[in-house]
């Protein structure tokens, strides 16, 4: 079985909350043999603009290149509505898109499957 590369972001706010229940679900499909999953952290969002004032570092960006897949939690916020663009967390994803060659990212949404009143009788 192949072993997917994956760098988690946890990010700002609630971030590294879904990381955390990112990261059982992940050791639950290792744990079971369902799927193979290597696993590394990067610091992004508020956490890195505060040390070094960019949206990600370019040791993370080469992690990020390196994986087969990125798991970007939440980032920005108002806190930064008076920060310059290219040091807010949220422009991570505009370069990590540009620079990754990707066209899209997938964002939370309403995913549940909605019955009809006449489906649940």
């Amino acid at each position: 079985m192949s072993v997917h590369k994956l760098l988690l972001l946890p990010g700002d706010g609630i971030g590294p909350e879904i990381t955390a229940e990112a990261k059982k679900v992940l050791a639950f499909l290792n744990e079971t043999g369902a799927a193979r999953f290597e696993t590394q952290t990067g610091l992004v969002a508020e956490r890195l603009t505060t040390f070094i004032k960019q949206a990600i570092s370019e040791a993370d960006m080469e992690l990020a290149q390196a994986a087969d897949a990125v798991l970007l939690a939440a980032v920005g916020g108002p806190k930064w509505d008076g920060v310059p663009y290219e040091v807010r967390p949220e422009a991570g994803c505009c370069g990590w898109r540009k620079d990754l060659g990707l066209f899209a990212n997938l964002a939370s949404g309403d995913l549940l499957s909605r019955r009809s009143p006449e489906a649940s009788s």
